[in-house]
């Protein structure tokens, strides 16, 4: 709930070339080399990475905006751009940071390939709480499982505290950025 772009960034791949032979020093622009060396033969092996994730919230974000002044609308499925009182995941926006970090299983595909970036996942929250109709949004896709991964999370979300409009529950969609980020 949040807005944000998708993202890939591949231009810091690790290789498996060795980069003596091949003529560069093999250091990346950190200082590190992105090699480890292991095994007896001496030879060079990528540094082993791991990936994480982690949701940017901003209160009451929707997809048409988290000012008080955006009018609320209805859409012709009964699905509201906000709602009076917006839906909350059980805990609050900490429990929700907290379950997407545990959740998210980060593709090995990805760790691979170093792709990183933020998937924008929009989503419904409905009258009972529940998460429908989730899908990724935004005009790049960030590849390499990352993508199918985010909905997997979402989908697989507990019921929220649905959203209100004049007091009754309503269907409210919101969005979620979730960032995919690398670790050496």
């Amino acid at each position: 709930m949040g807005t944000l772009a998708a993202c890939t960034d591949n231009a810091d791949k690790t290789s498996d070339r060795n980069p003596v032979i091949n003529g560069d020093s093999g250091t990346a622009a950190n200082g590190t080399s992105g090699y480890e060396e292991k095994g007896a033969a001496g030879k060079a092996t990528p540094a082993k990475k791991k990936g994480k994730a982690s949701v940017n919230m901003t209160a009451n974000a929707g997809t048409e905006g988290t000012a008080t002044n955006v009018k609320i609308v209805k859409d012709k499925e009964g699905v509201y751009n906000r709602a009076t009182v917006m839906p909350e995941f059980p805990g609050g926006q900490d429990a929700l940071a907290t379950y997407v970090n545990n959740h998210v299983e980060y593709p090995q595909q990805a760790i691979e390939d170093n792709t990183a970036g933020v998937v924008r996942v929009s989503f419904v929250v409905d009258e009972q709480g529940k998460v429908k109709n989730a899908k990724v949004i935004g005009g790049q896709k960030a590849g390499d499982g990352l993508d199918e991964e985010a909905l997997r999370v979402v989908n697989n979300m507990p019921a929220w505290k649905p959203g209100k409009v004049k007091g009754r529950n309503v269907k409210t969609r919101l969005e979620l950025p979730i960032n995919f980020q690398l670790e050496a």
